[in-house]
């Protein structure tokens, strides 16, 4: 992957939390966004004066939030859904499919149930600050479950039955971790590049199936290589 093409999809990633927030109605403060992000203030107003254009933004003291009841909204929402991935599950998603889900009165239309269960919450902070280092292709260090992992290399989060994982390599091997097993995350200053086999192998259908399974499936594999030593 070129360094454009890494810093379209680092842009691509920051543009999708932006709206995602904006259109769940908060107040963006824009020196805390950028800290987060790890850019300037002044690239963040980029984004928005010349990225973000579309949107009926309300501007105030360094701060912004979505102006409610326009049009723009709807826009907002269907970025969010094409770049997430939400976009495929349903049958008709454009314009007019999300107008009416924005605009219905009483009970939504749609309801997409994950089962009695509700996903596993991770610690605050958790999700976003990894969804970054995937964008930027940034090692980080994980804390969870009494263990730390230095160093990996984060390729991809992946909801599976209802459960996030964080998919990546590490030490030239495959590493899968639940989300809810990661209490801390932290942003290495150390970049990589990603490996396309490795990529590959990630988004294999045959992988992801197994997702809930690595973690059994690779302590088969040691045991059984270490007896045979």
């Amino acid at each position: 992957m070129t360094q454009a093409e890494r810093r379209h999809d680092r842009l691509a990633v920051r543009l999708s939390l932006i709206i995602s927030r904006l259109v769940a109605g908060e107040t963006l403060d824009m020196r805390t966004l950028a800290t987060e992000f790890g850019v300037s203030v002044r690239t963040l107003r980029r984004d928005f004066r010349e990225r973000l254009m579309y949107l009926d933004l309300d501007y105030r003291k360094g701060q912004c939030r979505l102006l409610s009841g326009s049009r723009q909204r709807e826009l907002a929402v269907l970025t969010f859904a094409r770049q997430s991935g939400v976009e495929a599950l349903f049958p008709d998603m454009d314009n007019h499919l999300v107008s009416s889900l924005l605009s219905g009165p009483g009970e939504s239309p749609c309801l997409i149930w994950n089962g009695d269960s509700l996903l596993p919450s991770p610690d605050l902070g958790v999700f976003t600050r990894l969804v970054s280092a995937v964008s930027e292709h940034r090692r980080v260090t994980l804390l969870g479950n009494g263990c730390r992992c230095t160093g990996l290399a984060p390729y991809r989060l992946v909801l599976r039955d209802r459960e996030w994982y964080l998919t990546g390599e590490h030490q030239a091997r495959i590493a899968v971790f639940p989300l809810a097993d990661i209490r801390a995350v932290t942003l290495n200053k150390d970049s990589f590049a990603p490996d396309m086999a490795v990529r590959e192998i990630l988004s294999r259908p045959d992988f992801l199936q197994a997702l809930p399974h690595f973690q059994c499936i690779e302590d088969v594999i040691s045991s059984f290589s270490t007896n045979n030593i």
